[in-house]
């Protein structure tokens, strides 16, 4: 027999708690909408384009299409430019996750959108290490294999240190570089490498990997693996080569300006 979960229960006690609280709303209070009625139809027209996207990335192209900014004082702003952002990712040609999310409206839970065929066993793959800044991209690396620390060293030892001389020089030596907290970078033979080749780090929480602005990045690569539907591994490469090279140092500038 299967079990069956119930879930009315803790909201029928939060309903009563709330109606034995002595408050009420003043008219008014409250955080204000951040959005204008126009910018609500635009996310409405991206929504409807993919229903699949996350949330981070509905977002993410609804900031790129409308160039608009978070507001935040300038020094916040000059010390995230200062950022070498990076971080490793994969893509699949047949995406194997079980779960997809479909976004809709209330009438719409026939619609053909709502469904999809299921793929028996699942595609090849590509995995690319990348690093970018509010002055634009470095070098995308395409790798294979498991990536443990001198692997991940031999990935980034030469990209790293041309971006950094080549997006600050000599006269700007205020940079830092981001990574995430995986075993590989965090071990004694990559920070050692780290510390000998000068390589100074931002000291990143654990389990943030969304605060990371070049993740913007590979959830709209993603998005358009979906919408070109690469064949093959060979396709799938040219493609996120072809997607990272389009990447314009406004964009760039954008993404790291959200950062506060």
């Amino acid at each position: 027999m299967g079990r069956v979960k119930v879930t009315y229960d803790k909201k029928s006690r939060h309903q009563n708690l709330k109606q034995k609280l002595p408050l009420s709303n003043t008219p008014g209070q409250g955080p204000k909408k951040a959005s204008t009625p126009t910018d609500d139809r635009r996310l409405l027209r991206i929504m409807k384009k993919d229903r699949t996207q996350s949330s981070q990335m509905l977002a993410t192209e609804w900031t790129l299409s409308n160039g608009k900014k978070m507001s935040a004082p300038t020094c916040w702003t000059t010390g995230w430019n200062n950022v070498i952002w990076s971080d490793e990712t994969h893509f699949e040609v047949l995406n194997r996750k079980n779960g997809s999310l479909v976004r809709r409206l209330k009438l719409e839970n026939n619609e053909p959108f709502n469904f999809a065929r299921r793929v028996q066993g699942g595609g090849e793959s590509v995995s690319v290490w990348g690093c970018m800044s509010g002055g634009g991209r470095g070098s995308l690396v395409v790798y294979t294999g498991r990536v443990n620390s001198p692997s991940y060293i031999k990935i980034i030892q030469d990209v790293i240190s041309n971006f950094i001389e080549g997006a600050f020089g000599q006269i700007n030596t205020d940079w830092v570089f981001m990574e995430d907290n995986a075993p590989p970078h965090k071990s004694k033979f990559a920070m050692k490498w780290l510390k000998d080749n000068n390589i100074r780090l931002l000291n990143w929480p654990a389990s943030l990997p969304d605060l990371n602005p070049i993740e913007n990045l590979w959830d709209y690569f993603d998005n358009e693996r979906r919408r070109l539907k690469p064949m093959n591994v060979r396709q799938l490469q040219t493609m996120i080569e072809d997607l990272w090279k389009s990447v314009t140092c406004q964009q760039c500038q954008k993404l790291v300006d959200s950062m506060p």
